[in-house]
C-alpha cells in the first residue's frame, strides 16, 4: 500500500472513531477537584500541541469537559483560561463555544438522549451563559444567547429528576435564562 493510501486510511480511521472519545458526564466531573480537572485540561492541551492536524479538537473536548462540570464552587473560572488562551491562539475560541452550545442544544432537544447526557448538556449551557453574561452586549456573546433563547429548550421530566437527585437543585431552562439576560419574554 502506498504511503498516501496509508495516510488517508489512518485519517479515516481516526475521524471515524472520534465520536467514541471518552464521555464525561456531569455526575463524574462534579466529584473532581481543581488538581484533577487541571490534569485533564493539561492533557488536552498537550494532545493538541502534539497533533499534526485538527489541533483544536482536543481543546474543544477539553472546553466541553470544563463546561460539563457543575460550577457551584466557582472552579471553572480557575481552569478555563488556559484552554481559552490556546483556542484564541488558533482563532477558534468563538467557534468552539458555538459548537459546544449547538451540540448541547441538540442533545436537550433529543428526547431519546439519556437523562445524564441531557443534564450534562443543560449544565454546559448554564456554564456558557454564566461565562458570557458579563459581555452580553458584544456581538458574539449576544449571538450565543440568542441561539440558546431561540432554541426554546424544554427540559424533559427525566432530566429534571436526574438533576434534582444528583445536584439537589433545579434550574430554569437555558432558553429561559438566556431570555432573562436578553430582556425578552419567554
Amino acid at each position: 500500500m502506498s504511503m498516501n493510501k496509508k495516510i488517508v486510511l489512518a485519517f479515516l480511521v481516526l475521524f471515524s472513531f472520534g465520536s467514541f472519545a471518552q464521555e464525561y458526564l456531569f455526575s463524574d466531573l462534579a466529584l473532581k477537584d481543581l488538581d484533577q480537572m487541571n490534569k485533564i485540561i493539561k492533557a488536552k492541551i498537550i494532545e493538541s500541541r502534539k497533533a499534526v492536524s485538527n489541533k483544536e479538537a482536543a481543546l474543544v473536548e477539553g472546553l466541553k469537559i470544563v463546561y460539563s462540570r457543575p460550577n457551584q464552587d466557582g472552579l471553572i473560572e480557575k481552569i478555563v483560561s488556559s484552554l481559552k488562551s490556546e483556542l484564541e491562539e488558533q482563532e477558534f475560541w468563538e467557534k468552539a463555544v458555538d459548537q459546544i452550545a449547538t451540540e448541547s442544544i441538540e442533545i436537550l432537544k433529543d428526547k431519546k438522549a439519556s437523562r445524564k447526557k441531557q443534564v450534562t448538556s443543560w449544565i454546559i449551557l448554564e456554564n456558557i451563559i454564566s461565562e458570557i453574561k458579563p459581555r452580553k452586549a458584544e456581538a458574539f456573546e449576544k449571538s450565543i444567547l440568542e441561539k440558546i433563547h431561540s432554541s426554546k429548550i424544554e427540559i424533559s421530566s427525566a432530566a429534571k429528576n436526574e438533576r434534582k437527585i444528583n445536584m439537589m437543585n433545579q434550574s430554569k431552562s437555558p432558553s429561559e435564562i438566556a431570555a432573562q439576560i436578553l430582556g425578552k419574554k419567554k
